[in-house]
């Protein structure tokens, strides 16, 4: 089951709002409805805790993807945050959490559209490939 959460600004950077089950339609509307443009404005002003983000959920395979709106023309680009959770084997067998994250930009509403419906058909291998492919053209980008 997929859910998804709000994180708004003025929210420690740890909180987020469960919002309860969705699937793809449902987190696309959900993208176009939520209230970035005001939410980016009190950032903003206050400059201080988290940015605005929607979070899409996939709790049995411990996957996150962390949407926020970026730039004046929202609705177009966007950071995103994919975050896998693994259980590990540590030092004489006891486990721990292993904690994944690649932060990468997406520019153009239909390369989120794609990767979010990777995300909810959990094609998490493909989600992830395209997601490095995006962080190293930022970086290629850079230089």
């Amino acid at each position: 089951m997929l859910s998804y959460s709000i994180q708004k600004v003025g929210s420690n950077f740890d909180t987020v709002e469960p919002q309860g089950p969705i699937d793809l339609a449902g987190m696309l509307r959900a993208i176009d409805e939520f209230p970035w443009c005001e939410q980016l404005r009190d950032w903003n002003e206050e400059q201080e805790g988290p940015l605005p983000a929607l979070v899409l959920e996939s709790e049995a395979d411990q996957r996150q993807l962390w949407i926020t709106a970026l730039g004046e023309g929202l609705g177009q680009d966007f950071q995103l945050q994919s975050v896998a959770t693994q259980t590990r084997k540590g030092l004489f067998g006891k486990s721990r959490q292993d904690r994944n994250v690649l932060v990468f930009d997406v520019f153009g509403r239909s390369a989120l559209n794609q990767l979010c419906a990777l995300f909810c058909e959990r094609e998490f291998d493909a989600l992830d490939h395209e997601a490095q492919r995006l962080a190293r053209q930022a970086e290629d980008d850079e230089d």
